[in-house]
């Protein structure tokens, strides 16, 4: 499985650092009255800690790691790490079991930044656990022309960089990252407007040239006039596998062969009836709005 990791802006230090630190903040780290005690019985207690995964998974957090002396040293302790026998890279599957790294130095800084870099690991490994088993099940489902599996932007807020990261490493793709990354009309902005063709014309009239425009549809009448508009990209909402073999049909009648993409409760268990040879795209909410995190523990040994 090829890594659709194709620009740093996801993985840059910058963003862990912050993630980190944001997590420290909701912690109220300075005000730790537990690890405070063991400063008070040793100002310098060393400790020697270890991650492991409690389950099978896919791992994004790379340059979580690389971050943490990084942090350590903010806060004024210091930290050591080093890499388990297997140097998990993005996008490297996992079992039960692995060391994923281990940690020395100040006992104060690594107790400090145990649940934040558990949290963000899991977090982020969890999404691409799952963007990795269903891009195998729609590659599985259609091997020739295989669909393009995209997150979308159903994720919270301050934490979109993080999971569009995670979708990458498990070899999905991002739609759009922000509401500047391209036109997307929706039901409501065709309602607003007065129908497809209007909308259509409406965004092409102030969107940059080198912008496509994409109209979600809901009915065959709407994607009839989607392509007679020339639309960019057409989303097939809601469409059922029957459904989209007969707009299939229709898009080949247009002058211009517009992307499809597939949205509309896509989930695991009904991903391969839905990764039909023709579609482009199939959007997947679920990617980020329901992970399921990976299991990993901090033990100091």
């Amino acid at each position: 499985m090829k890594n659709r990791i194709s620009s740093p802006y996801h993985d840059t230090p910058t963003l862990w650092r912050n993630l980190l630190n944001q997590g420290l903040s909701d912690d109220g780290w300075p005000w730790d009255w537990t690890s405070m005690g063991l400063r008070s019985v040793s100002a310098s207690a060393k400790v020697h800690a270890r991650i492991t995964a409690k389950s099978d998974g896919v791992w994004a957090a790379e340059g979580l790691i690389a971050a943490l002396p990084l942090v350590a040293a903010e806060l004024g302790g210091e930290m050591k790490v080093s890499r388990g026998k297997r140097f998990l890279k993005n996008g490297e599957p996992f079992t039960r079991g692995t060391v994923v790294c281990e940690w020395k130095g100040s006992a104060r800084e690594i107790l400090a930044l145990e649940r934040p870099f558990l949290n963000l690991a899991s977090y982020v490994s969890g999404i691409a656990t799952q963007t990795r088993k269903l891009v195998d099940l729609v590659t599985a489902a259609c091997p020739v022309r295989t669909p393009r599996l995209t997150a979308t932007r159903k994720t919270l807020p301050g934490y979109r960089d993080l999971a569009v990261h995670g979708v990458l490493a498990g070899g999905g793709c991002s739609h759009r990252v922000s509401l500047s990354g391209g036109v997307l009309i929706k039901e409501n902005h065709i309602a607003a407007v007065g129908g497809v063709g209007k909308a259509i014309s409406s965004a092409r009239a102030v969107a940059p040239h080198l912008l496509k425009i994409e109209i979600e549809v809901r009915t065959f009448a709407e994607l009839k006039e989607a392509i007679r508009n020339e639309a960019d990209v057409v989303m097939l909402d809601n469409f059922s596998p029957d459904q989209i073999h007969s707009a299939l049909k229709i898009v080949e009648t247009g002058k211009r062969r517009p992307v499809v993409e597939v949205s509309g409760g896509l989930n695991e268990m009904n991903i391969g009836e839905y990764a039909i040879q023709g579609v482009d795209i199939l959007s997947v909410g679920s990617l980020t709005h329901s992970v399921r995190a990976v299991d990993l523990s901090l033990l100091v040994v």
